[in-house]
């Protein structure tokens, strides 16, 4: 992938964490307020402050929100404490399940264990901003959210921000990742700069709706809106993190990476029905609880179940063709069976809606390309098995046995490289996770 990003990141590792407290935790000198990506809290009174190793903002109770700019106005600038995972959102009433009953009221008292999540909204839903993220087709109206989280004390120094959905707001610290764990591969020829990846994961992905009517709340400048983009991002850095990094290169996008898997493993532990098997718009959050959990050595990410599209679309059947890893569309469509007849009967195959087989085969290779790292680096790491769902992996393979593609560039690369090992790869790596 290639990135045309308006501004990289200034944010940097040696900034996340600017200065320990002794016993290690964070230094927390008191401010009046906090701005993050052009959002601003003030508070009645100076409370102590500081950041996650990921860059994003805590601060210890007791603590009154005063004011939140921009102002939340009627249906804009929506404001949630640990908003639930579901069909509902308070952030703007141009999205899909707006309820008010979820906004904030000021002032606000934010208590330990509390995320707030605020958001800016634009004016007219497609116009973009200088801040707008590479393949953001701008169809939701939110330009930014960003997070400021309540604790009882200031945490370690090196500390990763619980996850912003939900109550589940289990703590985690950067020191405890089993790096070990990973396979450290030689690099292919062609490896992609990591700034633009970062940049991606800088913010939050504010991702936590039910079904399609997610892409609408994917703000403009902290993500992608549509499925497909978020995979291949999702795709590209897992197979990153994989490389051997030496002079740790990729430590920004590693935490980043990990953090985004804490975020949506919140999000199932509010609701676990939500990225349901639709076209191309729910891949890509599996792989990320799954690496997070191995990180960390999480049971509960490294064994999460939850509805994930990649799992709904692929399955074992008689293709007409003779194959056996199959995919379908979704789970209830007129055509979701269009690779067991035969492809001359496509264009009538579904109904009169236009849901027929030539739409399920169009977004069947709209998703191929998408999933071919996230499969690699599962297998990669032994994480094929936790993956339970062995007809995606065999479903992966029989795309690229067929030609699917990529047909060049980084991950082409590395499954050439290390898919003929990869499982022996990975049982070394479950070796080394066992060892401990």
């Amino acid at each position: 992938m290639r990135f045309c990003l308006a501004a990289l990141a200034t944010f940097t590792l040696a900034s996340a964490a600017p200065g320990a407290a002794p016993g290690g935790k964070a230094a927390a000198p008191a401010r009046a307020a906090i701005t993050q990506y052009g959002v601003t809290w003030t508070f009645a009174a100076p409370v102590p402050a500081g950041r996650f190793a990921t860059g994003d903002w805590w601060v210890v109770a007791p603590v009154t929100v005063e004011r939140i700019t921009p102002a939340p106005a009627a249906g804009r600038h929506g404001s949630a404490v640990n908003p639930p995972a579901g069909r509902k959102q308070g952030y703007d009433d141009r999205i899909s399940g707006f309820d008010a009953s979820l906004r904030v009221k000021l002032p606000l008292v934010l208590r330990p264990g509390q995320s707030l999540v605020s958001t800016a909204s634009v004016g007219r839903i497609g116009e973009r901003t200088p801040q707008t993220v590479a393949r953001q087709y701008c169809r939701g109206p939110l330009r930014t959210a960003a997070v400021l989280t309540c604790l009882s004390r200031p945490p370690a120094a090196d500390a990763l921000r619980p996850a912003y959905v939900g109550t589940w707001k289990q703590p985690f610290a950067a020191s405890q990742l089993r790096r070990d764990v990973l396979p450290r591969l030689k690099a292919p020829q062609t490896v992609p700069d990591v700034k633009g990846y970062e940049r991606y994961l800088e913010r939050i992905w504010l991702d936590h709706m039910r079904e399609w009517a997610n892409r609408k709340m994917h703000p403009l400048e902290n993500m992608p809106d549509y499925g497909r983009e978020i995979t291949n991002i999702v795709s590209d850095v897992a197979l990153l993190l994989l490389i051997d990094d030496p002079k740790t290169a990729r430590e920004t996008l590693l935490l980043r990476y990990v953090q985004k898997g804490i975020d949506y493993y919140g999000a199932v532990r509010s609701d676990d029905d939500l990225w349901v098997a639709n076209g191309g718009h729910n891949s890509g959050r599996k792989w990320p609880i799954l690496f997070a959990g191995l990180l960390l050595g999480h049971e509960g990410m490294m064994n999460v179940e939850a509805t994930f599209q990649e799992d709904q679309q692929t399955y074992y059947g008689k293709g007409f063709g003779g194959q056996k890893a199959l995919w379908t569309i979704t789970l209830r469509n007129p055509n979701r069976r269009h690779e067991e007849v035969d492809p001359k009967t496509w264009a009538t195959y579904g109904d009169k809606k236009g849901n027929n087989g030539l739409k399920a085969e169009g977004y069947r290779k709209l998703n191929g390309p998408t999933w071919v790292g996230q499969a690699l680096a599962a297998r990669l790491t032994g994480m094929n098995e936790a993956w339970n769902h062995p007809a995606f992996f065999d479903y992966v393979d029989r795309w690229m046995a067929e030609g699917g593609g990529p047909k060049r560039g980084f991950v082409r690369e590395m499954w050439d490289l290390y898919r003929p090992r990869a499982d022996e790869i990975g049982a070394k790596t479950k070796t080394r996770r066992r060892s401990k």
